[in-house]
């Protein structure tokens, strides 16, 4: 008895194990009490306790501990055999060994093993109770289909839904953005309550109004959301709207530009919540684009008196507000307390909060921006935590590996370290999706490459890289979204290159690299592989990925003799038409142009025929920073006014811009480079044609575009 609670005492599993031994030498036989708290102890150690547990027959509570440890450290196998095992010893398997091993599996995200389980037991007889099918439903984040379909099995299993189970089954559509699905859901338990006699039960619950209003924001309901929110304010007593609530409310608005209804909710939130986080009013003015800088200047004077204890913040709270100052323009990283507060709790931000962090805090010193990427590296080398998501891991790797590049500080240690475990990750996508290229097995030698062709009537592979492919886009085709009739996802898709689920993944472009505005036209990337469309979002991220563009716009550009190319760093935002502008708040983005010469129409306008060449991607970033500088691109109707696009349309039905060069690398042990051209299309090359040259270098410009030889002396990939 003394051992035993001594084995319970230990904090460190290495303590129990050691005084389970040292009873051996005193000659204290062990009994299954003893037994089962060393299994306790050591659970953390699946591999231990799956061999203690073969030294001694266990009861129910041993075999049920060695079943969670063994599922938490995601052997799913060692947890399938233990279940076995119980078995065959005959010693019963219950709900509760059915409900630790769910358990597990919904901390490790391992949704098909669970269903898997929950199969197996019913194999056995046992019959689930609420907690179990709660567990298992909760065990499906991300596969809110799955979930449904256990919620919709509970008849047969002679169990209603209750407020947890429901709740779970909220949670992972919420998860998903199934707004359409939670709001069906809340409906169906309102109207069974009301059959039921009990008066708005499930309403009364805060989980489920967050989940709904979660899943309304990431469905892009801003409707919807104020609706869920003003119920919960007005109708429902028991359920006080919080940040969260708040937050989802307002970022929904925000993203659909419905200004008014989110500065109304940002009002009431600051009225109706007592205690409301010190970062929420800093991200509501970042993501309302707040233009006001006096109201900036105030709230940040006013955090700053509250923050002054580095801990009184959690990481995601710091990272957020340096963010959210950042795109209101205040440079937090040159202000001693922002700075000093998140270097002295560095090493508690995880991944994604280091990815935030980055992004607004690029004005740092050399000294403290090593600092946070060494601090990257060091979370890139840890396992990725339960329940997160890989596909959010590596966006925030990438986001860590733009932000230091685009500040000229990326250290060649956290580069390395990405790059090995974007590939690595990729890798095991391509192998758990079943991911099988069949052009890839078929051609195992060169690249194949068609050939040069102005006819943009429909898309045609450019250049063949197996797991990468160059299409070119003809104007009127959208590359994925589904809002025009021609997509260039579908025509990637009947190619029939094999097996390739990237091609249907929305949250990965459905393969494709970047985009290109429907009336535009020129070179696209797609990928066929997860480990390819990583690659190249590295180089993406690093710069080495070369994008160039031919652009015809209004004005004369001022070209500076002493340098080759010329550079547009204004930030950029969106504003309640969803057009993309330059102010001096918003997103750092980057445009770099070469005036090629200048030209004139016969009405006697004077025109730019540049070369831009982007470091940055954001949406509209060409046609909106040359409006910045005044120089709109020709024929653009969301930057330029009536009677500039009339006159406009007469001399070219489409804006004149076109993506003429890709540089792309490809190789592991060997990285070649490729260079992509392609040529204007006939509809600009009559455009062109059209206008009348004011020097020698024009001429030689036009002559050069005018024709189907390649401008090489244009397309130089060195460095501006």
């Amino acid at each position: 008895m003394g051992c035993s609670a001594a084995i319970r005492a230990c904090s460190a599993w290495w303590h129990a194990a050691e005084v389970l031994s040292s009873m051996n030498w005193f000659r204290i036989p062990a009994d299954r009490c003893t037994y089962n708290a060393a299994l306790h102890g050591i659970r953390s150690q699946w591999q231990r306790a799956s061999h203690l547990s073969r030294t001694v027959t266990p009861d129910a509570v041993g075999a049920n501990t060695v079943i969670n440890a063994c599922a938490r450290a995601g052997r799913w196998a060692q947890t399938l055999a233990q279940l076995e095992d119980m078995a065959v010893i005959h010693l019963e398997t219950d709900v509760f060994s059915c409900s630790t091993a769910l358990s597990a599996c919904g901390l490790m995200g391992t949704w098909a093993f669970a269903c898997h389980v929950l199969a197996q037991s019913a194999m056995r007889k046992i019959h689930p109770n609420h907690v179990t099918m709660g567990t298992a439903v909760g065990c499906c984040g991300g596969h809110w289909e799955v979930a449904s379909d256990l919620m919709m099995g509970l008849p047969e299993l002679r169990l209603a839904s209750d407020l947890i189970m429901c709740n779970s089954h909220l949670g992972v559509c919420a998860a998903a953005g199934r707004w359409e699905v939670v709001l069906e859901t809340l409906a169906e338990q309102r109207e069974a309550d009301r059959g039921h006699g009990v008066r708005d039960r499930f309403q009364r619950d805060g989980i489920s109004f967050t989940a709904g209003i979660s899943a309304c924001e990431k469905g892009s309901q801003w409707t919807w959301t104020v609706k869920l929110l003003e119920m919960a304010m007005h109708e429902v007593p028991e359920v006080t709207a919080d940040d969260v609530c708040f937050n989802a409310a307002i970022d929904a608005c925000a993203r659909a530009t419905a200004r008014a209804p989110a500065w109304a909710l940002l009002s009431e939130a600051e009225r109706s919540v007592e205690v409301r986080d010190v970062s929420s009013l800093p991200w509501a003015l970042a993501r309302l684009h707040c233009q006001d800088a006096s109201v900036v200047l105030d709230v940040f004077k006013d955090v700053v008196t509250v923050v002054r204890d580095p801990k009184s913040l959690s990481p995601k709270r710091w990272s957020l507000m340096t963010w959210a100052f950042a795109m209101l323009g205040v440079p937090v990283a040159s202000h001693e307390v922002f700075r000093e507060a998140i270097m002295t709790s560095l090493d508690d931000f995880n991944i994604d909060e280091l990815s935030i962090l980055s992004w607004g805090m690029m004005d740092l010193d050399a000294t403290s921006g090593l600092r946070i990427q060494l601090a990257a590296v060091r979370e890139m080398g840890r396992a990725i935590a339960p329940n997160q998501d890989w596909v959010s891991f590596a966006n925030s790797v990438l986001g860590v590996v733009w932000a230091w590049n685009f500040s000229g500080c990326l250290a060649m240690r956290l580069a390395r370290q990405a790059q090995a475990v974007l590939a690595q990750g990729s890798r095991e996508m391509d192998r758990r999706k079943g991911t099988r290229n069949l052009h890839q097995e078929a051609e195992d030698g060169p690249c194949a490459t068609r050939g040069i062709s102005r006819e943009y009537r429909d898309p045609w592979v450019v250049l063949d890289m197996s797991e990468v492919l160059v299409i070119a886009k003809p104007p009127g085709w959208e590359v994925y979204d589904g809002n025009a009739e021609r997509q260039l996802a579908d025509y990637l898709v009947n190619l029939q290159r094999g097996r390739l689920p990237i091609l249907t993944d929305l949250k990965h472009g459905c393969g494709f690299i970047h985009r290109l505005d429907v009336p535009s036209s020129g070179l696209v990337i797609a990928a066929t592989t997860y480990h390819a469309w990583y690659d190249l979002q590295f180089q993406l991220v690093t710069g080495t990925l070369l994008r160039e563009y031919l652009v015809l716009a209004h004005g004369f550009v001022y070209r500076d003799p002493n340098a080759r190319w010329s550079t547009i760093a204004a930030l950029l935002r969106w504003s309640d038409d969803a057009v993309a502008a330059a102010h001096g708040m918003g997103k750092p983005s980057e445009t770099r142009l070469r005036v090629l010469g200048h030209v004139t129409d016969p009405s006697g306008r004077s025109f730019a025929l540049l070369v831009i060449r982007i470091v940055t991607g954001r949406k509209h970033q060409i046609r909106s920073h040359l409006a910045w500088k005044g120089h709109a691109t020709v024929t653009d109707g969301k930057y330029t006014g009536p009677q500039t696009l009339t006159e406009d349309l007469r001399l070219c039905a489409r804006n004149f811009l076109h993506r003429c060069h890709l540089s792309l690398r490809r190789g592991t042990v060997c990285v070649e480079e490729h260079h992509v051209w392609q040529p204007l299309a006939l509809d600009l090359v009559e455009a062109l044609r059209e206008l009348r040259p004011k020097d020698l270098a024009a001429q030689k410009a036009q002559e050069t575009w005018c024709s189907s030889s390649e401008p090489a002396e244009f397309m130089c990939t060195e460095g501006p």
